[in-house]
């Protein structure tokens, strides 16, 4: 299993800053793997500089972003977006029950940093998911979703943690 490609792709730019985060991303993933194979892809985010604008550095880790994904081809692209659909617990176990069960291709996640994602991510998504109204420290954001990857794979086997 170990030389099989992941059927979960988690990628978002820079490290996890949070303790807290990084260390319940950390259980998480471990307990995804149980179900599926799960891989976290790092970005380098690109640095604040005066000489660029959000824009720029957005567009230029967007394309980052875009090109390590490359990699998992064919992939199912869901970003998370303020802006896009808004999903109880099930629905979202009924995402990964389609993209992980019955199609064929891996399935990934996008998260944006700071300044959130840039359009051409946005534009190549198969599907924009927002996950709370609030607005959420892209770390929390990184831990609420690997959460609910965990909570999704346990509905869809029946297993009490969604409860």
């Amino acid at each position: 299993m170990a030389d099989s490609p992941p059927q979960v792709v988690l990628c978002w730019p820079g490290k996890t800053s949070a303790e807290y985060a990084s260390l319940g991303i950390q259980d998480y993933l471990a307990r995804i793997g149980n179900f599926r194979r799960c891989e976290c892809v790092v970005v380098a985010e690109e640095p604040f500089t005066k000489q660029y604008s959000v824009e720029h550095r957005l567009e230029r880790q967007g394309k980052a972003i875009l090109k390590r994904l490359e990699a998992f081809h064919p992939f199912f692209l869901v970003a998370l977006d303020p802006r896009g659909k808004s999903m109880d617990s099930r629905k979202f176990a009924d995402l990964l029950q389609r993209q992980c069960y019955d199609d064929a291709r891996i399935l990934a996640f996008v998260v944006g940093g700071p300044d959130g994602l840039s359009p051409t991510v946005r534009g190549r998504a198969d599907l924009l998911v927002s996950l709370s109204c609030m607005t959420l420290p892209h770390d929390m954001a990184r831990l609420f979703l690997t959460e609910q990857i965990y909570r999704g794979f346990t509905r869809i086997h029946g297993l009490p943690y969604s409860r």
